[in-house]
């Protein structure tokens, strides 16, 4: 498939996937027909970050990440498994980049990846109440939620890197509500770090506690891959949302190498409440 014609598929896949989409919210209006290309239209000429986010993700669709369904890689799998079972919906297809394996084992270095993103309230943990004095009631924990609602999650795990670096930059999210016309781009940061920070911060456990409360979060999330795994909290509004993830992954080889890995866009939907 040519890149213009992977470009145009990508953006008709979208704008179906909207009309196909169950609307976010009774309160939400509802999305219109052909919702990226009238959003484009409608916002062409005025400029800005919507219109950049809205292009964006209609031109992100590529022949190399389309292709990366050709070979069922296990990890990947297993990436796509655990963002499905922590309740974050994963993108129409998976991303990757080349020559980009920690080890020599994988055909011409390619890492596949996943995106997804959850839509809030999210992830709903519950803890349990910190004991006091024997004499005093015990503090109860809020629900902890990384996201609340109007906001979304969106969440990135490569398959196959091992020994992840210390900067966290170089993968970003292009997103756009067809119901608000809203739009923009986020950079991610570490997945774990950002998620136990985002939980906490919006837990509304006194400072006192939250270092008793943290390794509770920690323990939640310790089921989802670490390793070059990114995340960001983004306050899309209520309504469907389209994203676009790509960008790079620094990590170290195996032999102690630097690597720089280019993922290509990969495309998906989020009914945000």
């Amino acid at each position: 498939m040519s890149r213009r014609l992977g470009r145009l598929a990508g953006a008709l896949a979208l704008s179906c996937a909207a009309l196909l989409a169950v609307p976010a919210t009774a309160a939400a209006d509802p999305a219109p027909a052909d919702p990226l290309a009238q959003a484009i239209a409608a916002l062409q000429g005025q400029g800005g970050a919507s219109l950049d986010a809205a292009t964006a993700i209609a031109d992100s669709r590529t022949p190399v990440a389309e292709d990366a369904n050709v070979d069922p890689f296990a990890a990947l799998n297993a990436a796509n498994k655990a963002l499905t079972d922590f309740g974050i919906t994963p993108f129409f297809y998976p991303t990757a980049a080349i020559n980009c394996s920690a080890t020599a084992s994988s055909p011409l270095g390619i890492v596949p990846g996943v995106a997804g993103g959850a839509a809030g309230p999210w992830p709903q943990l519950t803890a349990p109440a910190i004991p006091t004095l024997p004499f005093l009631p015990s503090i109860e924990i809020p629900e902890l939620n990384a996201v609340d609602k109007g906001e979304t999650m969106f969440a990135f795990v490569p398959a196959g890197i091992v020994n992840d670096s210390e900067n966290k930059t170089g993968m970003q999210v292009a997103w756009f509500n067809v119901n608000t016309l809203q739009g923009g781009f986020a950079d991610f940061g570490g997945l774990a770090t950002t998620l136990a920070d985002s939980i906490l911060t919006n837990s509304g456990v006194p400072d006192a506690a939250k270092d008793i409360v943290r390794p509770f979060v920690i323990g939640a999330i310790d089921s989802l891959p670490a390793a070059g795994a990114r995340a960001v909290p983004v306050e899309t509004g209520s309504g469907t949302v389209l994203a676009a993830v790509f960008g790079t992954v620094n990590h170290k080889a195996l032999d102690g190498s630097d690597k720089s890995c280019f993922f290509f866009p990969t495309v998906g939907m989020i009914n945000v409440a």
